[in-house]
């Protein structure tokens, strides 16, 4: 089962991924619940998902619907296994989803504990006093990749150009910061699961799973 807000490009976007990648490995979603409509019902989402044999309750709520996904969540009561994008990964879903939420997966672009190898949490909390999200990460990437750009030729088309290259890559927060002749970056999603933990304050954390 999948919910989604139909408002929302990026969680249209992240839906479709979700149903293709599932149908590809040769499993399938059974039904699509929209969280933006007015009549929508957590408690008859989560009953018709234990009808049809759901295994799987996936997630790809935005910010806006954020307050319905954590009523799937507290409704569901870890019977079914939870699935969410980066919008779910908030603390917001540790204070409410709490014992509920635990063992829940979401899929994230980076986490402080993500890479034992990289300088960059160490320095951040040098610099701020407090951990980072995956936001300042990516920033941070965007910065690094911008300036390395430049170096190669200070000028739009040149940036463009560079950034575009084949060979090109920067030192980012997680390693290298390379790009997909699409655009896309070049690079794997970092996958973290809600346990009971002490870092967030709110008895709950997110961890990275290796």
């Amino acid at each position: 089962m999948v919910f989604f807000n139909s408002q929302s490009n990026y969680s249209q976007f992240l839906k479709s991924e979700f149903v293709s990648s599932v149908s590809l490995e040769g499993g399938q979603v059974s039904s699509e619940f929209d969280l933006s409509k007015t009549d929508f019902s957590a408690a008859k989402s989560i009953e018709q998902a234990t009808k049809q044999g759901a295994e799987v309750l996936m997630l790809a709520a935005n910010a806006e619907t954020l307050d319905k996904a954590l009523q799937v969540v507290q409704i569901n009561q870890k019977k079914l296994n939870l699935l969410g994008g980066d919008d779910i990964y908030t603390v917001k879903t540790l204070e409410v989803g709490r014992e509920q939420a635990v063992d829940m997966v979401l899929a994230v672009p980076w986490h402080i504990k993500g890479n034992s190898q990289s300088d960059f949490p160490q320095k951040s909390r040098q610099l701020w006093r407090a951990d980072v999200s995956w936001r300042t990460a990516l920033a941070y990437d965007a910065t690094r990749a911008l300036i390395a750009a430049l170096e190669r030729n200070p000028t739009r088309s040149g940036v463009q150009q560079a950034l575009s290259s084949s060979d090109f890559s920067a030192s980012g927060a997680s390693g290298a910061v390379r790009f997909l002749p699409s655009g896309d970056r070049n690079t794997s999603v970092q996958l973290v699961k809600i346990v009971p933990g002490t870092r967030s304050r709110t008895g709950y954390d997110f961890e990275p799973l290796q």
